[in-house]
């Protein structure tokens, strides 16, 4: 199955859902991974997987206008010499979705639709196994077995679908049971803990990680991704001091990285700021023509330049060994 590459949109959708951007950067990452689902799936899954054979099969089936609520990865695997395929599924809201087995059913029946069609000729269908991710405000407390979707189903019980969707629930995660690479237990604590009301405080708990992972080989440009789902994401910190935060946990070699990276934030706010100012003036239809044209040709002209910035930060590959 084909690989969606990178490409601008990819940026600017970063912008709108900075969550779908950390998630793909991280667990695209071959390490981080084969760490989350040998740390997460039950045994009795984890030594019947070749992780060898793990690959990405597609980035998403998530329709536009759900990318805000949900990420979501398909991976392909080998287990006994056949082919499954792991989907994961990544739920940004702050509460629980009533209607996640729905969804999830809803997903799988168009990863089958889409193997079928790339496998004509076979005759039996690939086994997938559901995972979602959680890591909104409040407990899940939804039941992962579609079955429970139904009210009395009675007669018609035995002609409903059976099956449950492994949950991974990190919206009330202590620190101690995040475990995994370094990198995997940054993204992990940083999502467990980007909706909370105590962020600040809790970013002292994460500190320790940027410190030691800043010190790896790749660990910069993770950092730097890091920074920014931190700076799109919350509210908690201004960009100066998140900055001076970073600054107190990196050493002064990698200081001017973080430094680099908070001027070109600062330019992109700078910049849609402007676009937006521009917009507004041409919303109400009071300006002379030549004006208003004059502003179009503006806005065109700053959103190239948003669009060169928003491509340096966010579509850039990283060092680390990549599942695509």
């Amino acid at each position: 199955m084909s690989v969606a590459s990178n490409n601008f949109a990819e940026g600017i959708n970063t912008v709108k859902n900075p969550h779908d951007k950390f998630v793909k950067e991280t667990l695209t990452r071959r390490e981080n991974a084969v760490s989350f689902f040998r740390e997460y799936l039950p045994p009795e899954i984890v030594s019947q997987l070749d992780w060898r054979t793990l690959k990405i099969a597609k980035d998403s089936f998530i329709k536009p206008e759900l990318e805000e609520r949900f990420s979501d990865i398909v991976y392909e695997i080998r287990a006994k010499g056949k082919t499954v395929f792991i989907y994961l599924l990544l739920e940004h809201q702050s509460s629980a979705d009533p209607w996640m087995a729905l969804r999830f059913l809803r997903y799988m029946l168009e990863l089958w639709e889409l193997w079928r069609k790339q496998n004509p000729g076979k005759r039996k269908l690939p086994g997938i196994i559901p995972v979602l991710l959680y890591h909104g405000k409040d407990e899940w407390k939804v039941s992962v077995n579609f079955q429970d979707l139904f009210d009395e189903p009675g007669l018609t019980a035995d002609f409903i679908p059976k099956f449950r969707y492994l949950l991974k629930d990190f919206s009330l995660t202590g620190d101690e049971e995040i475990r995994g690479k370094i990198m995997l237990r940054l993204f992990l604590m940083l999502v467990s803990k980007i909706f909370s009301p105590d962020f600040r405080e809790e970013f002292d708990r994460i500190i320790p990680l940027i410190t030691e992972l800043s010190r790896q080989e790749t660990g910069m440009k993770y950092i730097e991704t890091a920074l920014r789902y931190i700076f799109h994401a919350s509210d908690a910190f201004t960009l100066t001091e998140l900055e001076t935060e970073l600054e107190k946990a990196l050493d002064e070699d990698r200081k001017g990285v973080i430094m680099t990276i908070a001027d070109e934030l600062r330019m992109e706010g700078e910049i849609k700021g402007e676009i937006k100012a521009y917009q507004e003036l041409l919303t109400q239809g009071l300006l002379p023509e030549t004006v208003a044209e004059r502003l179009k040709e503006k806005i065109a002209e700053l959103t190239k330049e948003l669009e060169n910035i928003i491509s340096q930060l966010y579509t850039g590959e990283g060092s680390s060994e990549s599942l695509r």
